[in-house]
């Protein structure tokens, strides 16, 4: 479970000194970070209101108006930032992206009282070495003295297939020209894509980010900063004197990160030429241009970069690419350049209803869910209260007789984080009779059927069966077909097969071409599929998984297990 302190979206004015962070607390005091704990609702207050909206789900304590203003905004901003990041080399999701908007006014005092008894609980059972005082520079204090409770306002947390956004929202001056999408967000989407993107595009584009103002409908990137201050002035000023783009070639295989020229540090110059490069691709002068770099980006995520790849995307070799980059620098440290929102593409209507006391339950349980995760890590004397607060959420409709699969798959996740195999079987085997579940609770749901299988396999030599083993691959041949791809669902695929007493033909070991293809820098993943074509007789296509192993391989124990694969097969023909 990935956890980010940063939200997809900031709330500038509406945050603005909201609540109290941590790192924003006097030296004096102690001060307790935690993600928002909502207590069961007294009916004070709005409803909760829902909508749902391609790619999106709101879930809203709020009045009508800052909800659809907020999700409006939040919606364009993705539209936006398609403009100069498509959809395509975003991370993709089949479940939508879930955002919980809370009124500010009503969080805190509920939720204050009851994680300040938790605390106080919690500062009962502390080991004696916690009682300590703590020295710092205005002095000794006591540990003992009261610890004040600080919410996040704003925190984003992820599933291996899904992200939830928590906001708290200040309805006074909520003034969405200050709303933008954080390059936390952004960096995550970029390198959660799967097939993995380039380096250089990652790099590259992140550095043009990080110099991008929006306006509602429009991005402005200020003027490249070339290696440094210094080598800028001089573009500008001498251009034929400035430092100039390295080969193509030698850039995209990354040489200059693997030496540096003692008269200019190898990283900064390859950074600078990787921002050039995407901004030279995304030039708003020339439209082509930005597909093609776009089609390149795709095509070098499944394969290598090769000059012909280059030609074929862009229509012309390295030689007039390096000629164009050399021209576009003095123009890039010099111009802003502004990037427009269709004008076709108007808000999105917001038809909020009432929540479903379904939705609210699978909703808010499954964000309390994830919070259980960063209060472990964090503070994990409270993470046994949140885990009670999520299944108590979640229980309440299951116990009105709410049985929507999404919801039981949620009751599932929750039960199989918390380690109670049993209950969570139950809920994900009901979920799954609906045929439609999200990829992490297909996964575990196969890994809790072969954890059974391995317990009591019935074929000859301790092997699964054919049966058996089918039992297991129909959660995870449909998870393939959900996105993201997640690279557990093809190492259990390979588990499987070697576990079987039917012996895999090539046809069924094309799921594992798919996932090495997928995840070709998952030595584990591609180890299984070398050794199942080693054993199988496969000899083409076990060196082929071999010599990936070995250029992959991280470590010398990693290496020597495709060294002993190699020494099994016969040598390779002239």
């Amino acid at each position: 479970m990935r956890r980010r302190f940063a939200s997809t979206l900031l709330v500038l004015t509406a945050l603005g000194g909201a609540l109290m962070r941590a790192a924003d607390a006097p030296e004096n005091d102690k001060v307790v970070a935690l993600p928002p704990f909502m207590v069961e609702e007294t009916g004070k207050g709005p409803p909760w209101r829902y909508v749902e909206l391609p790619g999106f789900e709101v879930l809203s304590r709020c009045s009508d108006l800052s909800t659809r203003t907020v999700t409006q905004a939040y919606v364009q901003l993705h539209r936006l930032l398609a403009v100069v990041l498509p959809e395509e080399l975003q991370i993709q999701l089949t479940e939508p992206r879930v955002v919980i908007l809370y009124d500010e006014e009503l969080h805190p005092a509920a939720s204050q009282e009851v994680v300040a008894q938790m605390l106080r609980i919690a500062g009962a059972n502390r080991p004696p070495l916690d009682d300590l005082p703590d020295i710092g520079p205005r002095g000794v204090r006591p540990s003992s003295a009261p610890r004040r409770v600080s919410f996040l306002p704003n925190l984003r947390l992820t599933d291996k297939d899904a992200i939830t956004v928590f906001t708290i929202v200040r309805q006074d001056g909520l003034n969405t020209d200050s709303l933008y999408l954080t390059t936390d967000y952004v960096t995550y989407m970029l390198r959660n894509r799967v097939p993995v993107l380039p380096l250089w595009f990652v790099a590259g584009f992140l550095s043009a980010y990080r110099e991008m103002t929006f306006r509602p409908g429009e991005i402005t990137l200020k003027p490249l900063q070339w290696i440094s201050e210094a080598e800028t002035e001089v573009v500008k000023k001498t251009p034929a004197a400035a430092r100039q783009p390295v080969a193509l070639g030698e850039f995209f295989r990354g040489d200059l990160l693997r030496t540096e020229p003692t008269d200019l540090n190898g990283a900064q110059h390859w950074a600078a030429q990787a921002a050039l490069f995407v901004r030279w691709g995304l030039d708003d002068r020339n439209p082509a241009r930005r597909q093609a770099l776009w089609k390149f980006v795709a095509r070098v995520s499944e394969a290598s970069s090769s000059e012909q790849r280059f030609a074929e995307c862009f229509g012309f070799d390295y030689a007039e690419a390096q000629k164009q980059l050399a021209e576009f620098l003095p123009v890039a440290v010099r111009r802003t350049v502004n990037y427009r929102l269709d004008r076709s593409l108007k808000p999105p209507a917001v038809a909020l209803r009432d929540a479903t006391f379904g939705e609210i339950a699978r909703i808010k349980g499954d964000w309390e869910r994830l919070e259980i995760g960063y209060v472990k890590e964090h503070f994990p004397a409270l993470a046994p209260k949140y885990l009670e607060q999520a299944r108590r959420t979640l229980m309440r409709a299951y116990e009105r007789d709410e049985r929507d699969p999404r919801l039981l798959a949620v009751l599932g996740l929750c039960a199989r984080d918390a380690g109670d195999d049993g209950p969570a079987r139950e809920y994900l085997e009901a979920a799954a009779q609906s045929g439609t579940m999200r990829a992490r609770a297909w996964l575990e749901l196969a890994r809790l059927r072969y954890a059974e299988a391995l317990a009591q396999p019935g074929g000859t030599g301790g092997q699964l069966t054919s049966t058996q083993a089918a039992n297991v691959l129909t959660p995870l041949f449909t998870a393939r077909q959900q996105r993201p791809p997640l690279p557990e669902v093809y190492e259990l695929i390979a588990s499987v097969w070697a576990h079987c007493d039917f012996p895999p033909t090539r046809a069924h070991l094309a799921a594992l071409d798919e996932g090495v293809a997928l995840f070709p820098r998952n030595a584990g993943l591609v180890f299984q599929a070398a050794s199942l074509y080693v054993a199988r007789g496969w000899v083409s296509d076990a060196r082929i998984y071999v010599e990936l192993g070995l250029q992959v391989a991280s470590d010398d124990a990693t290496r020597a297990r495709f060294t002993d694969l190699q020494s099994r097969l016969p040598p390779t023909p002239p």
